[in-house]
């Protein structure tokens, strides 16, 4: 039980802690009042990373999101009485012992090829208040901080450093029957996120990040500390006394990652990334995966309208959906920060054109990537799931995309996939688009029913201009994986197109002689018959004459 006291330990700590201290609140699950006095949207990548410690939730009332309260302990009454359990686990750095989910190792890689190993520096927050130990019972792992600080010897990010941190990070959640400890069920690991971001060291005086309910100033469950330097830079992550202040990546790298996973991944990947490769292979009962890729250009949309401002698309919208991921309480200035490849996260990032004037408010380039999570049961879903393995990772540079794999369309035998963006970037310039796709080839093969041939692909790109055909930049099939990429096309709210095609494979031509003809007659008393042919015989009651 030590590890469970160390769990609550750390909870408790960071609880008294936010009730000692006065920072920006993010508020999850708030109901927009028709009243607000300002709405808007504050939509940026890699958002969740470093914005929330390991913790667990007891949710009352699976609709109530009020109702979501912090367990100080794994022993909590709040947590034994409750149906549902909720929470976020941040992943540590692999040891000889880990069994559950760990972070083996980052690397970046330069145009000539040469391979940089990343050195770990220290946990963010580096802080004995964020340590849980790993809990194989209930299937928690350990976490240690939010993340972590790495150095890649030589790749040097705009601030003059060779620092980068480093976060995984995974939602924890569990249904029970009330009454149950939670010491007694297995915690499902979901909704993972993955990050690297270029950063610098800033010292100074802040806030660290700690969990908030109702019961120490959240309207509904949430998250406060430090999130900006005095630069007004996003901090990554942190502590006391330094803010790691994300900063850009340099030119002509790639950069990967090696996760471990105790349980085999199944289903699909999306991401920030640009041109990925994939490597998995068996790790104890579970898989190790290895991803690296190019950084993308996203854009950002942060900003507010006054209530008079608000497109009445917007307003609709509000009245659909009861809660929504907000930063500000609902009713003063408000902004919705709503997951970018959730289910409403397109109709937000095109209502709101006018509010923005499709212009994206900053344009960064980043590298994550993410659970996917399924729209709807369909061929791409059949053909990906019970695999034992990873299906996919769709990656574009589109600010807001569907919250699923591309759903398989029988009448076109395409792969389609929505996004929306702006079509400006923050300069001024027209954006460009991007999209990767990654997939099996297996479950390509599934999906379409072909054979092992080899594939070919095109891709279109129809939005409000009309269709526009895009040339396939990358169609590759390698180690088992079918790799697409499309770039150059514009955005709004286009509807992207993959088509997988096969020729037919005809089996060589074999050497025969033909028979020539022969004739013979046949005859039945007085009557005869010829017949003709490569082996002539007479019929039956008929007698060769």
């Amino acid at each position: 039980m030590k590890s469970v006291r160390k769990f609550g330990a750390a909870m408790l700590a960071a609880l008294l802690l936010a009730s000692t201290m006065q920072a920006n609140v993010a508020q999850a699950g708030v109901k927009i009042s028709p009243n607000v006095v300002s709405l808007g949207l504050n939509f940026k990548e890699n958002s969740e990373l470093g914005r929330m410690p390991s913790v667990l939730f007891a949710q009352g009332d699976i609709n109530v999101q009020e109702s979501w309260l912090i367990c100080q302990d794994l022993a909590d009454k709040i947590c034994t009485d409750a149906p549902e359990m909720f929470g976020y686990t941040n992943w540590d750095i692999c040891s000889d012992t880990t069994n559950i989910a760990c972070i083996a190792e980052i690397w970046a890689v330069d145009a000539s090829g040469n391979r940089t190993a990343g050195q770990y520096v220290k946990t963010a927050p580096n802080d004995p208040r964020y340590v849980v130990k790993e809990n194989a019972s209930i299937n928690l792992p350990q976490s240690t901080g939010m993340g972590a600080v790495w150095k890649l010897p030589g790749v040097i990010n705009s601030a003059g450093k060779d620092t980068y941190f480093v976060s995984v990070q995974s939602v924890i959640n569990q249904r029970k029957s009330p009454g149950t400890p939670v010491a007694n069920i297995k915690l499902s690991l979901s909704d993972l996120t993955a990050g690297i971001m270029p950063v610098e060291e800033i010292l100074g005086t802040f806030q660290l990040t700690t969990a908030t309910d109702t019961r120490n100033g959240g309207r509904s469950w949430g998250s406060n500390g430090t999130q900006y330097a005095p630069d007004r830079s996003a901090c990554a992550a942190t502590d006391l006394n330094a803010c790691q202040a994300i900063r850009e990546f340099p030119t002509g790298y790639r950069f990967g990652i090696t996760l471990r996973m105790g349980k085999k991944p199944e289903g699909w990947y999306h991401g920030r990334l640009y041109l990925p490769t994939i490597v998995t292979k068996d790790w104890k009962s579970g898989a190790e995966i290895s991803i690296e890729a190019e950084p993308v250009k996203v854009p950002s949309l942060d900003f507010l309208v006054p209530n008079a401002e608000i497109p009445q698309k917007i307003r609709d919208l509000l009245l659909t959906y009861e809660y929504f991921g907000v930063s500000g309480d609902g009713v003063n200035p408000t902004k919705i920060t709503e997951n970018m490849s959730g289910p409403r996260a397109l109709d937000l990032v095109s209502g709101f054109v006018p509010s923005y004037k499709d212009k994206a408010t900053s344009t960064d380039y980043y590298w994550s990537f993410k659970t996917l999570n399924y729209g709807k049961d369909d061929s791409t879903r059949k053909c990906s799931d019970d695999t034992g393995n990873l299906a996919g990772l769709v990656t574009t540079n589109a600010l807001a995309y569907a919250a699923g794999p591309p759903v398989f369309d029988k009448e076109t035998s395409s792969l389609s996939y929505k996004v929306s963006s702006p079509h400006f970037e923050a300069s001024g310039v027209e954006a460009s688009g991007s999209y990767d796709l990654s997939l099996r080839s297996d479950v390509a093969r599934c999906i379409y029913g072909f054979s092992k041939a080899p594939i070919r692909a095109e891709i279109s790109i129809t939005s409000t201009e009309g269709e526009k055909k895009v040339a396939t930049t990358t169609v590759n099939e390698k180690n088992g994986w079918l790799y697409l990429s499309a770039k150059g096309f514009t955005f709004s709210t286009p509807l992207i197109n993959v088509k997988l095609s096969q020729d037919v494979v005809i089996a060589g031509p074999t050497k025969s002689v033909a028979k020539k003809s022969t004739s013979i007659t046949c005859v039945k008393g007085k009557t005869s018959k010829k017949v003709t042919g490569a082996n002539p015989k007479c019929p039956t009651g008929y007698k060769k004459k």
